[in-house]
């Protein structure tokens, strides 16, 4: 059994995007081919990554997909952000619209340490097309997966901050700064808006909504949520837990 585990991490890699490092871009990364303990570092630097892309990429529980945000001399984080970025080819995935990190029929991964916005305005699709976000777009959008974990980022000024659909199970949103998001006189975006089978909030910070926005802060539809130790300031309902819309046995 030992030597099954030593091979398989041998068979990791390391990918190091930003100055200095192998590859310059996130899209230069071959996010597409991703596998079970490999890891993807992202350095911070004094401009932001206009790039978006998702993640299909199947980990383990011992040997998760990390996508890892590396803070510069200062602890600034990385910056992803959505408007006018760009989408590699080899980086077609559905909902494309929907989100500045997309996760897709992925399992047991993590994305921590990274500052992610603006999922708004247009973009290159991976075709180079000019395309346009939605206004339910999100700065990390889950579309499906299971065993997914969003830690430590700052996720701002979208129009959901973190958004998950009913395809989504066992998901872990721990630590992370949630703040600025909403569309100015629209009732249906959220800094929060989540509908998973199974999903934990433990230790994040959500902070007031977009200037003209009176929604929810923390809105879930999800199974078995577990909300415990945040803070949550702003928005028409601090914390707003209701139905599922998709199952009732997500009720």
């Amino acid at each position: 059994m030992v030597p099954l585990l030593a091979a398989g991490a041998a068979r990791a890699t390391t990918y190091e995007v930003g100055p200095g490092a192998t590859y310059t871009n996130i899209g230069d990364v071959p996010i597409e081919s991703l596998k079970a303990g490999d890891v993807v570092l992202i350095h911070a630097r004094s401009t932001p990554y206009r790039e978006k892309f998702g993640l299909t990429g199947q980990g383990a529980a011992a040997a998760p997909i990390t996508i890892r945000g590396v803070p510069d001399a200062n602890g600034t984080r990385p910056q992803i952000i959505g408007e006018n970025a760009t989408t590699r080819l080899a980086l077609d995935y559905p909902s494309d619209s929907r989100g500045v990190i997309n996760v897709c029929e992925a399992s047991y991964v993590v994305i921590e340490g990274l500052d992610i916005s603006r999922a708004r305005g247009s973009f290159k699709d991976d075709n180079g097309s000019s395309a346009t976000f939605q206004n339910n777009a999100s700065a990390i959008y889950l579309q499906s997966g299971s065993h997914i974990t969003v830690r430590n980022c700052l996720i701002h000024d979208s129009g959901n901050g973190f958004f998950s659909t009913s395809g989504s199970s066992d998901v872990l949103v721990e630590g992370n700064y949630i703040y600025d998001n909403g569309n100015a006189g629209s009732i249906y975006e959220h800094n929060n808006y989540t509908e998973s089978d199974g999903i934990v909030f433990q230790y994040n910070r959500f902070g007031p909504l977009c200037d003209g926005c009176s929604v929810s802060n923390l809105k879930d539809r999800s199974a078995g949520t577990v909300v415990r130790y945040n803070w949550i300031e702003g928005g028409n309902r601090a914390l707003d837990l209701v139905e599922s819309e998709t199952f009732s046995d997500l009720a």
